[in-house]
């Protein structure tokens, strides 16, 4: 099992650690995410992503830090640079239960009401 480290895991780390070096990219096949959960992310991202910049807005969060909700565009830069990133997103993470013991090491999602589908497509996905 990945989840639980060991030799498996330390194979599959090591290999992804040198294909990127290697290549600057991979392709990882065989994951069990199919288009059954990918297609309903995506419809989701694109209606969000459509809504007026201002709406948009609603969901960047001041203190998360770009941890969860919507980041804009050219909020972000790469590493010992200061030119903008040229892109926006959104940072969903785990979801817990409020008496979950970890739940306070985690931020709370935020979702966009105006995307009803978002929510659970996400959730899925994730």
């Amino acid at each position: 099992s990945l989840h639980g480290g060991g030799p498996a895991a330390m194979a599959f780390a090591q290999a992804l650690g040198e294909a990127l070096k290697d290549y600057g990219f991979v392709r990882v096949a065989g994951h069990g995410v199919g288009p059954e959960l990918v297609r309903p992310a995506y419809e989701a991202a694109q209606a969000f992503f459509a809504l007026p910049l201002d709406t948009r807005a609603r969901y960047a969060l001041d203190d998360g830090a770009g941890e969860r909700g919507w980041t804009p565009f050219g909020a972000e830069h790469a590493k010992d640079t200061t030119t903008p990133d040229l892109k926006e997103f959104w940072h969903t993470g785990r979801e817990l239960a409020e008496d979950h013991p970890m739940a306070a090491a985690y931020p709370r999602n935020v979702w966009p009401k105006e995307v009803p589908a978002f929510r659970p497509a996400m959730v899925r996905l994730y």
